[in-house]
């Protein structure tokens, strides 16, 4: 049904009468698609799409799930998913937040009408659960042999010059076809100015303006921090949250915990206005899904507020090497992992301040910086050839922006990437690429891979995920 025309914006925004038949259109030659009949077309919108077309003077006429062909692939943008959106690997959709974006296949949407899902299975945008259940009750999802997954991670986010080092690593593995990609936990006192200190009142009873690791300079410092995330955003990254002013909560209460978040919220995505600055983030809230507590100081009113604050995932609390992901308080666990140090023999968390703890007493000893790296590395390769060879639980790797022992640490850790990312069937992804993969599983499944009970037909771990078929991909535009 054609559209009512919107003469205040332009042709762009015309629809003529429509062909009958709709079939798959590229956008770009980023493998994103359509459904067009020539003139009308209808795919994944995004709320960003939406918002420019009415920036554009598209009117109501943005709230309609068909546009113009020519505006949906103007408002789309460049990348693989619509601007604001991303792309899930494991289904081949675009996801917003916690809503998968359609269209969907119709043997999906009749199972969603089944589901008792009523006039929402006929909509292009469905809440993630939904979307997930129906695939799997469709068996739409495949599960063999599940890939090695190694996350690797950054917390604090003040120094410029390691936004640019760990971004350039990561360019350079592209370039080598070994992918990487990070998950930065980013602590908001470094998007806010010492003369603007005092709009932090921290919980605890720490008081007006305090921090425990300084605050974040000058605007321009700011300024330039804040370009850095967005480039680290764009590259396919992660921002996750490391709270306020790396105060351990352990002691918190549900009431800190709430205040401490609304404070990252403010500090994040106000830093414009704050600190006077010309330019912002380019997501939004529903980017940050994820959360380390600065010193890993949890509290039960912690795991009262992750989900209400809308995380799908922790990685604040410890583990066994080879454990696999469960729920707890409705957010995912991504523990750091208990090890034993290849060379010196000591127990350690796979995070790089425990090693220089462990090495050093959490001194300078650069003297050392060689014995220190090899240590490290060995350790991590141990960690990841258990696992690979075992269950293939995912390796967790915790670092700072710091250069600890003679840039010891990082040098293990680079050492470590370029030797494991890019080899077959392993996955250096972040932390929300495995929630998106945890997502899929069922309990059963999620047990099952905790004693490395594979399907034995499965060699391979790139079967796993939700495969269409060409006649389910061609009943997507079907209305």
């Amino acid at each position: 049904m054609a559209q009512p025309p919107v003469t205040t914006a332009g042709s762009m925004f015309n629809l003529r009468p429509e062909p009958p038949t709709f079939k798959l259109k590229p956008v770009n030659d980023q493998g994103s698609y359509f459904c067009s009949n020539g003139t009308t077309a209808f795919g994944p919108i995004s709320q960003r799409m939406i918002q420019k077309c009415k920036d554009w003077g598209g009117g109501t006429a943005c709230d309609q799930p068909r546009w113009s062909e020519a505006l949906l692939i103007k408002a789309h943008g460049k990348g693989r998913c619509p601007q604001g959106s991303r792309l899930n690997q494991f289904t081949g959709f675009c996801t917003e937040g916690n809503t998968v974006l359609g269209p969907f296949p119709r043997n999906l949407v009749n199972a969603c009408s089944d589901f008792g899902g009523g006039s929402a299975c006929r909509t292009q945008r469905w809440q993630s659960s939904l979307f997930n259940h129906l695939a799997r009750n469709q068996g739409m999802v495949v599960f063999g042999k599940p890939p090695q997954f190694v996350l690797l991670a950054f917390d604090g986010s003040s120094s410029l010059g390691f936004w640019n080092q760990s971004r350039s690593f990561a360019q350079d593995m592209a370039a080598q076809n070994k992918p990487v990609h990070f998950t930065y936990f980013i602590s908001a006192v470094y998007f806010v100015s010492p003369d603007q200190r005092q709009l932090y009142n921290a919980p605890g009873g720490k008081g007006k303006g305090k921090s425990a690791i300084g605050w974040g300079g000058s605007s321009e410092e700011i300024q330039q921090r804040l370009q850095q995330v967005n480039l680290a955003y764009q590259e396919g990254h992660e921002i996750g949250s490391h709270a306020v002013g790396h105060f351990n909560g352990r002691k918190w209460s549900e009431t800190d915990w709430t205040n401490e978040f609304k404070y990252f919220d403010q500090f994040i995505f106000e830093a414009d206005q704050i600190n006077r600055l010309s330019s912002s983030l380019v997501f939004d809230r529903s980017a940050i899904e994820g959360f380390r507590a600065p010193e890993l100081g949890k509290s039960p009113g912690l795991y009262k507020t992750l989900q209400k604050q809308g995380f799908r995932y922790d990685t604040s609390k410890e583990g066994q090497a080879n454990y696999w992901p469960q729920k707890q308080n409705g957010v995912w666990n991504f523990p750091l992992a208990s090890l034993k140090t290849a060379l010196t023999r000591r127990n350690v968390l796979s995070m790089d301040y425990n090693f220089y703890m462990a090495h050093s007493k959490a001194k300078p000893n650069p003297k050392n910086a060689k014995r220190y790296e090899e240590d490290m590395f060995q350790t991590y390769m141990q960690y990841f050839k258990s696992n690979f060879n075992g269950n293939r639980a995912p390796v967790h790797i915790g670092h700072h922006f710091s250069t600890w022992n003679g840039g010891a640490y990082w040098k293990a850790m680079s050492r470590f990437a370029t030797t494991v990312c890019g080899e077959p069937e392993v996955l250096c992804v972040t932390y929300r690429d495995l929630a998106d993969f945890m997502d899929l599983l069922t309990p059963e499944q999620i047990a099952a891979y905790q004693k490395g009970d594979f399907p034995p037909e499965s060699s391979s771990a790139q079967s796993i995920g939700l495969k269409l078929s060409p006649a389910a991909q061609q009943q997507i535009c079907q209305p």
